[in-house]
């Protein structure tokens, strides 16, 4: 991730007073959706970042030297319903989100440009619903979450029958698995 930060908005974290505010982004295969914590909508670049007034928390993203799988966390409330179905209808697993900061000046413009904060994949999403009020929560891991990750199909019925119903092919792989030779001469 780059570290180059714009001049202008070096020159206004320098000053004595300046606004901050967060901007939240979510890539879905259908659509962006852009929010942000600040008082009222910023538009940047064209890109409009709604205000949600139920910006319940942003967890700090950290960094070490190590390797290892960041994680950052993000809870809302009085999100629009638009964009909980996002989460109920479509493939949200490993869909890109950044977090960006920016400085604010009086007039609600960004001064220079947001500074990349994180930038990784949708992990988990969750919902909790209440009498009055539901909270959407959203986790967000950096792009190591995946690299122990196994791809492809389990040799058992289950996975067999999740592809191919009605196929007993590996009806009885779970006895036989000390037999197989795949790869082997």
């Amino acid at each position: 991730m780059t570290r180059a930060v714009n001049a202008a908005t070096i020159s206004a974290l320098n000053s004595d007073g300046f606004r901050w505010a967060s901007l939240l982004s979510f890539y879905f295969s259908s659509s962006t959706v852009h929010f942000t914590d600040y008082g009222h909508s910023i538009t940047y670049s064209a890109t409009t970042y709604s205000a949600i007034n139920g910006f319940l928390d942003l967890s700090d993203p950290s960094e070490s030297a190590d390797l290892r799988v960041n994680t950052l966390t993000a809870q809302m409330s009085g999100v629009d319903q638009t964009f909980i179905s996002i989460f109920l209808t479509e493939n949200w697993v490993n869909r890109r989100a950044l977090l960006q900061k920016a400085v604010i000046d009086a007039s609600g413009a960004v001064i220079g440009a947001p500074i990349v904060v994180f930038d990784g994949l949708v992990s988990n999403f969750g919902l909790q619903e209440g009498d009055k009020t539901s909270v959407v929560t959203i986790s967000v891991s950096s792009h190591w979450a995946d690299f122990n990750k196994r791809s492809g199909r389990y040799t058992n019925n289950n996975s067999q029958q999740y592809f191919f119903a009605g196929d007993l092919g590996f009806s009885f792989a779970a006895e036989t698995v000390s037999d197989l030779k795949w790869g082997r001469k």
